[in-house]
């Protein structure tokens, strides 16, 4: 028998809530719980609004202070996030967690070149002199495979390609060897044939340095391709997670199995693509039960009055009254609505 003491997770994030302020105050995260392990990917998976990106951006407190209010708790390397000053955040940041861009043209600074950007990081949290950093940031360049590395050291973002722009921008990411990476959808603006090579590229530097991802998205495939467990969100809220593969297979949430019908798949011709009704809840004003409950063919009145809890069963969490039975097919579904 193994007795040795189970390591914490890198990252635990617990009932976090995110607010921004105004006349309407918008309730863009609801009570988000997960856990990352060292060495795990995590797919944040849902629709455009439902707070992936602002949960992921709430791990290095990138949203307006003064419009924000934080509740929960965020743990990461054993350090409490929201509770950081901003001299602790400014060496966090970098350091133990990066965070890859979805359009890094906005995130690099046009007038200064890459290169230089990514030996300033270098410099920033290591101390190394000049040389040093040039020379690391050249080997940067060339481990995310950008050819002739040492020249494009000295081009300026917008002579590089989008690809070529976005493996910079992991370069820059990696650049203080963090321990947790996050990505907001980096591959969303590229064809799908750089796609699928930044994401084979992520997972090779995944396994080499031994990180930790959480990857941003909303498309089915790359969260196949990149994750080892996905969450899935609406709503602000975690409504199912667990490991990818059997989640993929058996969807235990009404709103992950609309996801997965209205996706194009091979084989599909001439039928019909299956849509989720509706449109997502307004944020400013959402509702006392659950969030989809509008959307769903399965609710009931339990699903209206009040906002379903988490429930595990063996490594599988889904908050809903009434989930879908494993495995899921037709029969199992039409069984189910009746």
């Amino acid at each position: 028998m193994n007795d040795s003491p189970i390591s914490p997770p890198l990252v635990s994030v617990t009932d976090l809530t995110v607010t921004f302020g105004g006349r309407r105050p918008v309730h863009a995260v609801n009570g988000v719980s997960f856990t990352v392990g060292t060495g795990e990917v995590l797919g944040l998976l849902g629709e455009s609004g439902c707070g992936k990106s602002v949960t992921l951006r709430s791990l290095i407190r990138l949203h307006p202070p003064k419009r924000t209010t934080y509740g929960g708790r965020i743990q990461i390397d054993g350090q409490d996030i929201l509770a950081m000053s901003e001299d602790q955040l400014s060496r966090y940041r970098g350091s133990v967690t990066s965070m890859v861009f979805q359009e890094p043209l906005l995130a690099f600074d046009p007038v200064y070149t890459v290169g230089k950007q990514i030996a300033e990081a270098i410099r920033r949290h290591t101390g190394i002199d000049a040389s040093a950093a040039r020379t690391e940031a050249i080997r940067l360049l060339d481990r995310v495979q950008i050819p002739q590395a040492a020249e494009r050291f000295q081009a300026y973002p917008h002579e590089m390609s989008g690809g070529m722009r976005q493996r910079a921008m992991i370069a820059l990411a990696l650049s203080c060897r963090p321990k947790l990476l996050l990505a907001d959808e980096p591959t969303t603006a590229l064809d799908a044939t750089v796609q699928i090579q930044i994401l084979l590229l992520l997972r090779e530097l995944q396994r080499e340095m031994g990180l930790s991802i959480i990857f941003v998205t909303h498309d089915i495939g790359v969260a196949v391709e990149i994750s080892d467990r996905v969450a899935v969100m609406y709503a602000g809220r975690i409504i199912e997670q667990g490991p990818i593969a059997e989640i993929i297979s058996a969807p235990a949430h009404p709103y992950t199995q609309g996801l997965l019908s209205s996706t194009v798949t091979q084989g599909m011709r001439g039928t019909r693509l299956e849509a989720i009704p509706g449109a997502p809840p307004d944020l400013a004003a959402l509702p006392p039960g659950c969030a989809f409950a509008a959307r769903c063919r399965y609710a009931g009145a339990d699903c209206v009055e009040s906002v379903p809890d988490t429930g595990a069963d063996a490594g599988r969490e889904v908050a809903c009254f009434h989930p879908l039975p494993p495995p899921l097919h037709e029969g199992a579904a039409d069984a189910h609505a009746r």
